[in-house]
C-alpha cells in the first residue's frame, strides 16, 4: 500500500506531514546484547532527531534493523537494508520519506564510490537521508552540498 503524506493544520496554515523511517545496523551480534548496545543507542538517537524535527512523523509498521550484518555490502545485498531498497523501490513510502542513520558507516562501510551509490539509489526512489550525528542535517540529493 502506497501511503501519501497527510496535511495538518498550523496556526499560519498548512503544512505536509512528512515521514521518518530509521534504519539501524551493528555490525556483531555482540554488540547487540550488550547492555547499551548500539542497536538501543541508535534507537534513542532516532526518537531525539524526531523530537528535533517536528515536522516529521514515524511512518508505522517500518523498522529496518540490522543486528550482526556487515556494513561492507552484506547489509545492502541481504541485510534490513537491501529490504527497505525494495520497499523502496516498490513505492510503499511517501515521496521524501527521510531515512534516519546514525551517520554514513551505518549505511555503508566500502569507499566512496560505493557509499555515493548507495546515496543515489536511495535518493532515485524519492527518498531523503537524515544523519542524527551530523546536526540532523538531511541530504536531499542533488542540490545538497554536504560540505
Amino acid at each position: 500500500m502506497v501511503l501519501s503524506p497527510q496535511e495538518t493544520s498550523i496556526s499560519k496554515g498548512k503544512e505536509s506531514v512528512l515521514y521518518a523511517i530509521s534504519y539501524i545496523r551493528v555490525s556483531t551480534k555482540k554488540q547487540s546484547e550488550e547492555s547499551k548496545s548500539g542497536l538501543d543507542r541508535q534507537h534513542e538517537q532516532y526518537i531525539h532527531w524526531l523530537a528535533a524535527h517536528p515536522n516529521y512523523r514515524n511512518l508505522d509498521g517500518y523498522v529496518y534493523r540490522d543486528a550482526g550484518v556487515s556494513g561492507r555490502g552484506t547489509n545492502r545485498k541481504k541485510g534490513a537494508l537491501s529490504v527497505l531498497l525494495k520497499d523502496a523501490k516498490l513505492g510503499k513510502f511517501p515521496v521524501d520519506t527521510c531515512v534516519v542513520v546514525e551517520n554514513m558507516t551505518r549505511l555503508c562501510r566500502g569507499g566512496p564510490q560505493e557509499a555515493l551509490s548507495l546515496i543515489l539509489e536511495i535518493c532515485k526512489y524519492g527518498l531523503t537521508i537524515g544523519f542524527t550525528q551530523l546536526g540532523g542535517h538531511i541530504f536531499r540529493g542533488e542540490e545538497d552540498d554536504p560540505l
